[in-house]
């Protein structure tokens, strides 16, 4: 045969493909408990722990049948269910929590709205539901996954253009959502634009916080007692009789989670509870009814102040500023429309205006012609305290409260049983941390932890990002105008500023639990995937995307944070093809992407979105690209990443068991190279008993970076010696023991790297190293670093 015509074989190196869950990522909850001295997770065997995962899912925020917004439909809830949210079966689940576990997820964030457990009346509760949930998460059990459970809203309610809260909430309190649109009190799509992406709110949903519906619901539930103290029940449930709205608001929310709890109780893989998604004071502490903070509260269409919108809402037509996109402001004020020219009222009838009986404001004596005032406690009816005088404090006065009952209700609704008590306390957005020691005796081991959110909100609201130059908005919105001290170069400045972004929640604990270890989980982060005018869809380049989402992932484990990212979400789909032109992701827009809701888009998963999917689950299509390079690595390993989005960046290597309090643990991408540092235990650790495993380490390594390809893996200890450096060259399993008395076990089957170190080895720090060797990697990570710098200029 002529040598010239013989093909060579380049044909990739065989890979392990794993057959069941990485035991690294294999917690016991009952036995996880807050580090003695450190911000951390602990097992019984004294070791600190990293809890990484997702949230399940977008689509929860939901119901099954999910009518327009403004439709009669949509205020029709007699046979609203949440049953099949977020899977379409039991099997479904199943098949997922196995392959999520796999992908190195050990907990869940189960999105959870109060809506699901009690969607028709107040006591009334979905066990066709609740029942579902059990069986799905009696799965999740199966599949090794840790779950807390999500109380999950957003501005109140999907009537009020978000998610979360009945509809009955709403009449409770004599309120009639079907006319919030007319009166201002809500931002909804209407009907003939809306769609199934963008409904109920599309991109304005923020903005409904500080509108009449929201405002006036959170209000209440948190202070009807202080603010509308004349607003009591008047239902047919006799032990509520005269009892505040609040109160009552209060108590049935409390109680329906609390059922929850109580259905849920015999799973032993139920971690806790966080009480409730991103909570809003409403019109509490705001200082004057004549404005809300333009840097805080969103402000795009028309937006009301607190007192017009009281106008509008009792029917008064009224003159409101409308605001627009602008630069370098969020928005600007454009022009003012009398809106409400109709009279509609926003009471139900026959029910009292409860801020007109309380006195917030005046009706004019000329009811055509005349404006509202002001009611004889001025502008700061909700700044102070009407019996005190003394200035408001929502976190102190009423959330941490509102926390500690809801706390106090889980824990006598699981009683002994199997069930972890961790309260995932999130703090209120723009509040920064409440404080929940002030007042209170609290154990140092007392199982809560911190969960704050945070996303690029800059990336959120221009759905775009360059990052050539990025920017700390938090504190250029805090008021800094140290313009440089803010500003970050490049790829590695847009993780160099998430990271500082992140670290900001270490100094919260100085406020929330004050010398007491507290771990810290970010409970919701991510990434808008339709930025930059959705091209992804239409091209198949996601580089911004993944470089974003490892920026934020790798600004994390600068201080080892535990988290779940948002989110999985099984139906998100687009309408883009290859030969659509990119556009915004908005109500109407010619293509359209996300989650169902709100056109948010940010699952990680996808069985509808090709272009972006390495392993798509139906159909074929070219692979994504980073820049000019295909990402097909996963389609090596079978359907393990079906559906995964930007797997380069979720699928990172971590200590998910150190045996010994650790310092650093990084992923760098670009390289394949994972670095931890760590001090290692002595036997038994302080304050725990000796179990066998307390001087073992258990690294989760992802066979998609590592696997079938030569690794090289170095380990030194302080003061011991130098390091050691071992070739792991594409084989599955392997061992070896370092001089130093470090023990080490590589198994690519149960994706996990085992570290056992000998009792000399107590008190020293331990390094470890793990990298995989790529051809001329140095100068594709500067190629990439650059030509994806100019590259995404022009988009």
């Amino acid at each position: 045969m002529d040598p010239s015509s013989s093909s060579i074989d380049v044909s990739p190196p065989p890979v392990v493909v794993p057959s069941g869950s990485p035991p690294s990522t294999l917690f016991e909850p009952s036995g996880i408990s807050v580090h003695p001295t450190a911000n951390a997770f602990a097992d019984s065997h004294g070791r600190s722990l990293l809890l990484r995962g997702i949230n399940v899912s977008g689509d929860a925020k939901y119901p099954r049948v999910n009518p327009l917004a403004g439709t009669p439909e949509f205020y029709d809830v007699s046979s609203v269910s949440y049953t099949g949210r977020p899977f379409a079966s039991v099997e479904e689940a199943s098949e997922w929590w196995r392959r999520l576990r796999a992908w190195g997820i050990g907990v869940v964030r189960l999105v959870v709205c109060w809506e699901a457990l009690e969607p028709r009346n107040m006591g009334e509760y979905d066990e066709e539901y609740i029942d579902y949930l059990l069986e799905i998460l009696q799965e999740a059990n199966a599949a090794g996954l840790l779950v807390f459970i999500d109380g999950h809203q957003d501005v109140w309610s999907r009537f009020t253009g978000g998610s979360g809260a009945p509809l009955w909430t709403f009449h409770l309190v004599g309120l009639d959502p079907k006319t919030f649109p007319d009166t201002c009190s809500v931002a909804l799509d209407t009907p003939g634009t809306s769609s199934s992406h963008s409904t109920p709110s599309g991109r304005l949903w923020p903005t409904n916080y500080s509108k009449f519906g929201p405002a006036t619901m959170f209000t209440l539930f948190f202070a009807g007692e202080v603010y509308a103290p004349k607003a009591v029940y008047s239902g047919h449930l006799p032990e509520f009789q005269g009892e505040n709205i609040g109160f009552v608001l209060r108590s049935a929310y409390i109680r329906a989670f609390a059922h929850l709890a109580s259905r849920l109780s015999s799973l032993p893989n139920i971690l806790g509870f966080d009480p409730m998604n991103e909570p809003h004071p409403g019109y509490i502490a705001l200082s004057s009814l004549n404005f809300f903070n333009e840097t805080t509260d969103l402000h795009l269409g028309h937006m009301p102040n607190a007192l017009q919108s009281m106008s509008l809402a009792s029917g008064i037509p009224t003159s409101v500023p409308y605001f627009s996109r602008s630069w370098p402001h969020p928005s600007k004020r454009t022009r003012e429309d009398v809106l409400n020219e109709e009279r509609v009222s926003a009471w139900l009838p026959g029910r009292k205006d409860i801020w007109l009986e309380e006195g917030v404001y005046v009706l004019p004596g000329d009811e055509k012609d005349g404006k509202v005032t002001l009611g004889p406690r001025g502008v700061a009816y909700f700044a102070t305290h009407p019996n005190t005088g003394g200035k408001v404090d929502f976190e102190k006065d009423f959330y941490v409260p509102f926390l500690r009952s809801f706390k106090l209700g889980i824990a006598e609704a699981l009683n002994d049983s199997l069930a972890a008590r961790w309260m995932f306390v999130e703090p209120v957005p723009n509040l920064g941390p409440p404080s929940w020691e002030r007042g209170t005796t609290t154990p140092v081991a007392e199982k809560v932890c911190y969960s704050p959110h945070w996303y690029d909100i800059r990336v959120l609201y221009e759905k775009a990002l360059w990052y050539g130059v990025s920017f700390d908005v938090l504190s250029l919105a805090s008021g800094s105008r140290k313009l440089w001290k803010h500003t970050y170069i490049g790829r590695n400045g847009l993780t160099a500023n998430y990271a500082d972004n992140f670290k900001r929640f270490i100094t919260h604990l100085e406020t929330f639990r004050p010398n007491k270890p507290t771990p810290i989980l970010i409970g919701e982060t991510g990434i808008p995937f339709d930025m930059n005018l959705q091209s992804a869809y239409v091209d198949g380049n996601v580089h911004v995307q993944l470089t974003q989402l490892d920026a934020i992932f790798h600004g994390m484990e600068k201080s080892l944070l535990n988290w779940t990212v948002w989110n999985f979400t099984l139906p998100h789909s687009t309408t883009a093809t290859s030969g659509a032109t990119p556009a915004e992701n908005q109500t109407s827009a010619t293509i359209q992407s996300g989650d169902g809701w709100n056109s948010e888009d940010f699952s990680l998963i996808s069985l509808h979105a090709n272009r972006t999917v390495e392993v798509p689950f139906h159909g074929t299509s070219d692979p994504p690209r980073d820049l000019e390079t295909p990402l097909n690595r996963a389609a090596l390993f079978g359907d393990l990443y079906l559906g995964g989005r930007l797997l380069p960046a979720l699928l990172r290597p971590y200590p998910a068991k150190t045996a010994g309090v650790l310092i650093s643990s990084e992923f760098f991408l670009d390289y394949l190279r994972f670095e931890m540092r760590f001090i290692a235990n002595s036997t038994p650790p302080l304050g725990f008993t000796s179990l066998g495993l307390e001087r073992t380490t258990e690294i989760f390594i992802p066979v998609y970076h590592f696997s079938g390809r030569d690794n090289v893996l170095t380990i030194a200890v302080s003061t011991l010696g130098p390091e050691e450096n071992f070739a792991i060259n594409t084989v599955a399993q392997a061992s070896g023991k370092t001089k130093t008395g470090i023990e080490w076990i590589w198994d690519e089957v149960e994706q996990g790297l085992v570290l056992i170190h000998e009792e000399r080895v107590a008190g020293l720090e331990v390094d470890i190293v793990l990298r995989a060797i790529l051809p001329g990697e140095e100068d594709q990570a500067v190629n990439k670093n650059w030509a994806g710098a100019l590259m995404n200029m022009f988009v």
